[in-house]
């Protein structure tokens, strides 16, 4: 992450140390005093999206979107697999490219950025390609990338999967095992992360890790993997601008971050994980149920189930994300475990030491920038909404 925290600025709150080459940020309470929080509006300032109106309007698995300096939005609608352009009151203005594998198609437009030119790039992850608009949304080109190569420099059975665009062309690549048997319990797959240049000059390792946590159990037809509820996961967030990545195994309350330089920096603090409640246990097993039956029995998918054992505690976090200015944004608890009209997020400065706690609506955000967060509503239907929300930085100050 480059944390720039020394040891000697260690206190009772943070203590900062070294170990081989890696900056170690232990912060034991929030740094924010009194008067010193931020809020997030309850209230979106912004609203784009219809559950019935003209096409435009219409959004369906927003996958990414992004703010330009003018206040005007760039959102990538997965269902669509085009990009769209709103002004800054939500008004439609044009569409960037559409359907297909031409140039200037999308197959999945999985993340926008805006440049500080206000140009925009768009990461094609299902044809690993990037493609590039003018500010004001025209074609300018495209830019491929070999995932053969990059599979060809990794040795089986770890093979690219999912990608996200960093600096100057960079792609941040994820990695996923496949082809390997695993004895009957509970085990998480390898996989890892790779910083690669845009022409495949270099393919730098930032870590291996352990994926999706699961379970082989018993079946008609042998063993077979299941995810059971709450199941750990690796989560990765990017601050693309600044080529900077944070990554985190859902392991305990620790996170580990990486600058362009090849700095490293793990983000450490104290938490207990919150239980597992009763309704969440039984809505995991009604939604696994009728996902189930959709290719076998009721009886054997609840037979499939009562072999597989449900946590009591939650993992320390859910959701990673990086800021536009470089603050890290940790999710507590899981996503679908807070219906209460709030998310509690901690809130982690540049170096890497705990600020507090911000409570946000319950949206799936998409982006942070200095004043605003950015995500998607779903209403009582599952209509997509992109709402903008305002932040309010106080200061002690005031």
């Amino acid at each position: 992450m480059g944390a720039c925290t020394s040891a000697g600025e260690s206190s009772a709150s943070v203590e900062v140390s070294d170990s081989a080459g890696v900056t170690i940020v232990d912060s034991h309470e929030p740094k924010w005093g009194e008067g010193e929080a931020w809020f997030v509006s309850s209230e979106p300032q912004v609203t784009i999206g219809l559950l019935d109106g003209p096409r435009e309007y219409e959004l369906f698995d927003i996958s990414a979107a992004a703010r330009q300096s003018d206040g005007d939005f760039v959102v990538a609608d997965g269902g669509a697999r085009e990009v769209r352009l709103y002004d800054r009151d939500g008004t439609f203005v044009r569409t960037l490219g559409g359907p297909g594998s031409g140039p200037g198609e999308f197959q999945d437009p999985a993340q926008v950025l805006v440049t500080a030119a206000d140009s925009v790039i768009v990461w094609d992850d299902a044809n690993y390609r990037i493609t590039r608009f003018d500010s004001a949304g025209a074609f300018v080109g495209v830019q491929s990338v070999d995932r053969g190569r990059i599979a060809k420099a990794i040795e089986p059975p770890l093979y690219p999967g999912t990608a996200v665009l960093l600096r100057d062309g960079e792609i941040l690549v994820r990695l996923i095992e496949k082809t390997r048997d695993f004895a009957p319990g509970m085990f998480r797959p390898r996989s890892g992360a790779l910083r690669v240049t845009a022409d495949l000059s270099r393919i730098d390792t930032l870590m291996f890790f352990g994926g999706i946590e699961q379970v082989y159990v018993r079946a008609p037809w042998g063993q077979t993997p299941v995810v059971p509820a709450f199941a750990k996961r690796t989560l990765i967030t990017v601050q693309a601008t600044q080529s900077r990545a944070c990554i985190g195994d859902q392991e305990g309350p620790e996170v580990a971050c990486f600058g362009p330089d090849a700095s490293r920096a793990v983000l450490r603090w104290t938490s207990e994980p919150a239980p597992v409640t009763e309704q969440e246990v039984a809505t995991w097993h009604d939604t696994t149920i009728a996902l189930y039956t959709q290719k076998m029995s009721e009886d054997v998918a609840r037979q499939v189930l009562a072999q597989v054992i449900v946590p009591t505690v939650r993992p320390h976090y859910s959701r990673l994300m990086l800021d536009r200015v470089g603050n890290l944004w940790v999710e507590r608890g899981p996503v679908n475990g807070a219906a209460q009209g709030s998310v509690d997020y901690i809130v982690f400065d540049r170096a890497g030491v705990l600020l507090g706690i911000v409570a946000l609506p319950t949206i799936e955000v998409l982006e942070i920038g200095d004043d605003y967060v950015m995500g998607v509503y779903r209403d009582e239907l599952e209509v997509e909404y992109l709402q903008v929300h305002e932040i309010v930085k106080q200061s002690a100050s005031r």
